[in-house]
């Protein structure tokens, strides 16, 4: 004899239970490894400093996400001294072009950002993050003065336009919120000036400050969609 049938169990007699929709058969759930791909493709970069939580999953998968990430021709460079990985676009006439194309840096930028990448390493990591002030930089660009440098009010404009183009869109300089003349650098500074990159900008650099350089940037400069982003 069968039991009688209740409510709530089945609906009608015979009609069997669906599951409900969101359980079982719904979207998976964005594990560590997808939060960490989604980071670095929304970032120019990811630091333990600034995303802790997708540093650790870009540790954790990073031979999966370069897989994944060379599938969208995208290589990607992780620096675990500097604590900072980002995506660069491949090279190649064949390869399709995912990152937008950047605007090199100028005279100026460049060789602030040389600047920035010594002072980096001269750093002691234990004493936390690297800052520099306004009046550094300036006194390093006084090094390469152009006519007209002896205007104040000129040369401060330089310097202003060089620091600028390294806040945005590079974010390789973050201005300090209390106080307007201190900044912060990236530890992004380290991967993306690489030796053979500083010997070479050394040498441009010298040369500028030996007047022997016109006001363009360096041949090759670090520019275009070395850690773009790629929609902003």
């Amino acid at each position: 004899r069968r039991p009688p049938h209740r409510r709530g169990e089945g609906g009608a007699r015979g009609e069997r239970t669906r599951p409900q929709a969101g359980r079982g058969r719904g979207a998976p759930r964005a594990g560590p490894r997808r939060r960490a791909q989604v980071s670095l493709l929304m970032n120019r970069y990811v630091s333990r400093a600034r995303n802790r939580v997708a540093w650790e999953g870009i540790l954790t998968y990073e031979n999966d996400l370069r897989t994944r990430l060379d599938e969208m021709y995208l290589d990607l460079v992780v620096d675990h001294d500097a604590e900072v990985a980002f995506k660069r676009q491949q090279d190649g006439d064949d390869v399709p072009r995912v990152l937008r194309r950047e605007k090199a840096l100028t005279r100026d930028a460049s060789f602030v950002l040389i600047f920035l990448r010594r002072e980096y390493a001269f750093a002691d990591p234990d004493d936390g993050p690297v800052v520099i002030t306004r009046d550094q930089i300036g006194e390093f660009l006084r090094a390469y003065r152009e006519d007209g440098d002896n205007d104040g009010a000129r040369f401060s404009r330089r310097v202003d336009a060089a620091i600028n183009a390294l806040i945005k869109p590079w974010q390789i300089l973050e201005p300090d919120p209390a106080v307007d003349y201190l900044f912060t650098v990236s530890p992004v500074v380290v991967p993306l000036v690489g030796v053979d990159e500083m010997r070479r900008l050394e040498a441009a650099f010298r040369r500028a400050a030996a007047g022997r350089e016109s006001s363009r940037p360096p041949d090759g400069e670090v520019g275009d969609s070395t850690f773009a982003a790629a929609d902003d």
